[in-house]
């Protein structure tokens, strides 16, 4: 079964129930805390072409933007905060 894409709505209803965000976005790693705006949800998680095109994990009010081994561990773990 394929997944439909999420547009721009459903991105920012998504991430709407967020308080924390850790971002990955090539080399650089960026923490965030609500409340965000809606640019800060649209820069991070919306492509150009207005779809959620990147892989996200959500864990209760956290959701992580991309991935390396360290921050799965992190959110998993529920150690937000003490390393990135």
């Amino acid at each position: 079964m394929e997944q439909a894409p999420i547009d721009r709505a459903a991105t920012l209803a998504l991430a709407a129930g967020v308080r924390r965000m850790l971002v990955k976005v090539g080399d650089t790693r960026t923490r965030l805390d609500a409340p965000f705006t809606e640019a800060d949800v649209t820069r991070y998680l919306v492509h150009e072409d207005g779809f959620l095109r990147v892989p996200v994990l959500l864990v209760g009010d956290l959701l992580v933007r991309g991935y390396t081994e360290e921050l799965y561990l992190e959110a998993l773990s529920g150690r937000h905060g003490e390393t990135l």
